[in-house]
């Protein structure tokens, strides 16, 4: 649920509302294109809900000369980073140019693939897009293949332990691990030949395959990865660098830092509008509280 009210009760919130707004309009300036930011800091995922607030915060945008898109995102459920990735590319008339500053990993590399370019830092990476489980217990999505290989390691040593992991997860989503892959390469190819390699499934298909095939759902796919892959994406450099490279600092300074300094038992989620875009984040409990009562 969008709490803009938030932004006037947590200081870092509003130095990042009010200095990152007034980045965004310089890259809007230097890029000539109508610029949306999506922010996901470390503890918020995109799922359902993330998903409600990016839609009605972007609804009625019709961009005609073209869209940037800027995100930071480390995943969350590939099949509602989907939903964003195709409504992205169905509203944006003209091209669609998607921004990574540092890091858009697992279903952030699905939103990030959406458009017809792709523009990263130098030190910014994509990340693999093979299946994730969400730990309701932790509130975190865990790679599916890390855990079938838990469970063959520990199946000849350790049966209780098994059984105990056994207890904390769906076994039929364990079960299903092959169609799981293969559904997450079927959305991305869909992404990937519906803009980038327009109609070029064959290619989109093989770039896929090959993001879903890593050995470590943490690996970092950087820019020359993606270049030997074939996709159309290049490196920030000048103003626009140094404007994604601020708005990036100001995000580690009052977003995430911020998230830090409070317990996970003791903030809640919200979401506040930033320029055309929003930020997904947290807050204290009873900072929340003020700010939905004012």
């Amino acid at each position: 649920m969008l709490v803009n009210g938030i932004v006037d009760v947590v200081h870092a919130f509003k130095v990042f509302a009010g200095e990152g707004s007034r980045v965004l309009g310089g890259l809007e300036g230097v890029s000539g294109l109508l610029i949306v930011p999506l922010f996901f800091s470390p503890s918020r995922y995109i799922d359902d809900s993330s998903v409600d607030s990016i839609y009605s915060v972007l609804r009625g945008l019709r961009p005609s000369d073209g869209l940037g898109m800027v995100l930071l995102s480390g995943g969350g459920d590939v099949d509602e980073a989907y939903l964003p990735a195709r409504y992205l590319q169905r509203i944006a008339q003209g091209r669609l140019v998607v921004y990574v500053p540092r890091y858009a990993k697992s279903a952030g590399t699905i939103l990030a693939l959406a458009g017809d370019e792709l523009v990263m830092l130098p030190v910014a990476e994509l990340g693999p897009i093979d299946p994730l489980l969400y730990d309701a217990k932790t509130g975190r999505y865990v790679p599916l293949q890390s855990i079938l290989e838990m469970l063959d390691l520990l199946s000849g040593k350790t049966r209780d332990l098994a059984l105990a992991v056994l207890d904390r997860i769906p076994v039929i989503e364990l079960g299903d691990y092959k169609r799981a892959v293969e559904h997450n390469i079927e959305l991305c190819t869909r992404i990937l030949a519906s803009r980038m390699m327009k109609g070029d499934w064959e290619k989109s298909r093989r770039v896929a395959e090959r993001l879903a095939s890593y050995k470590q759902h943490s690996a970092a796919v950087t820019i020359d990865d993606l270049e030997e892959l074939g996709l159309n994406v290049r490196e920030a450099r000048g103003e626009e660098e140094e404007l994604l490279w601020r708005l990036y600092e100001l995000w580690v300074e009052n977003i995430v830092e911020v998230e830090k300094l409070t317990p996970p038992e003791a903030r809640e989620p919200v979401e506040f509008k930033l320029g055309r875009g929003v930020v997904l984040t947290t807050a204290p409990l009873d900072l929340v509280e003020k700010a939905k009562n004012t």
